[in-house]
């Protein structure tokens, strides 16, 4: 069993840590000992410190906080020089493990003026990998190679779907996907607001639109149709959908969506390091 390190036992660490405990050795670094000790009894794993889970780990995921990443960098290239043994398990140089960062907005040039030549996949995932769900865009740094990412591919749909992408695209990544789980939620919010004023108690208005929501997704995701050919299949000529189309294009549904991912992915720019 190959043995991965997880920097980070938050959130997406454990969505990572469920996907993978089962297949391999896992080390993971978490700052919080209660939160340590939950990941340990619960999933079976080994916790310990930052330079242990480097060391002994062929792949090292990086899932702390982007503002905590310095301190982490930091702590991994202090301990490269003084490897001490853990178990029968084998330290090995930085130069022959694999990384893999899923802080947004930290480029794999800021990994590698830190750590140097080493080989880099920088992701962006979003929120549904907590349950197996999510999307996560993958992109190598200059020293990884075809089998690197193979390699993170293959971590990383345990928490989901995959697509490589060039680095250039992963602002506009975080404004589709990563970010995308929001504008699917806010349309939810409104959309369920609007049925309670129609006379539905909350719990109705709920269940008549997270199952319209997840009956259309697996539709649309089933079908051998795009969106806007099933759109006019529901729509009929001066019917109630129609109706409701005339509100969403008057209002100008399609030239906002564009703003707010154009917003989303400057932002994202604004943020990268």
């Amino acid at each position: 069993m190959k043995t991965i390190g997880i920097i980070g036992g938050g959130n997406m660490g454990e969505a990572l840590i469920k996907g993978l405990h089962k297949t391999h050795r896992i080390l993971v670094c978490e700052a919080n000992a209660q939160r340590a000790k939950f990941l340990q009894k619960k999933y079976g794993i080994t916790t310990t410190n930052i330079n242990t889970a480097v060391q002994f780990s062929s792949t090292v995921i990086f899932a702390v906080k982007p503002q905590d990443m310095g301190y982490v960098l930091d702590n991994i290239c202090r301990g490269e020089s003084c490897i001490r043994p853990f178990g029968r398990w084998q330290a090995s140089p930085l130069q022959n493990k694999l990384f893999i960062s899923i802080a947004a907005g930290l480029t794999t040039k800021f990994f590698e003026k830190h750590l140097r030549k080493v080989r880099l996949i920088r992701c962006m995932p979003n929120m549904p990998a907590l349950i197996g769900e999510g999307i996560t865009a993958i992109c190598a740094g200059q020293y990884a190679t075809a089998i690197n990412v193979r390699a993170a591919q293959k971590i990383l749909q345990t928490i989901g779907q995959t697509v490589v992408v060039k680095e250039s695209m992963i602002n506009a990544v975080t404004a589709v996907s990563g970010s995308g789980p929001a504008y699917v939620f806010l349309f939810v919010q409104a959309w369920i607001a609007a049925a309670k004023k129609l006379g539905f108690k909350e719990a109705e208005a709920r269940q008549l639109v997270y199952k319209t929501l997840l009956g259309s997704s697996h539709l649309l995701e089933k079908s051998k149709f795009d969106a806007a050919t099933l759109r006019a299949k529901v729509t009929s000529k001066g019917g109630t959908t129609q109706a409701a189309m005339g509100v969403f294009f008057k209002r100008k549904f399609d030239p906002m969506m564009q703003e707010a991912l154009l917003a989303a992915k400057k932002r994202a720019k604004e943020l990268a390091r």
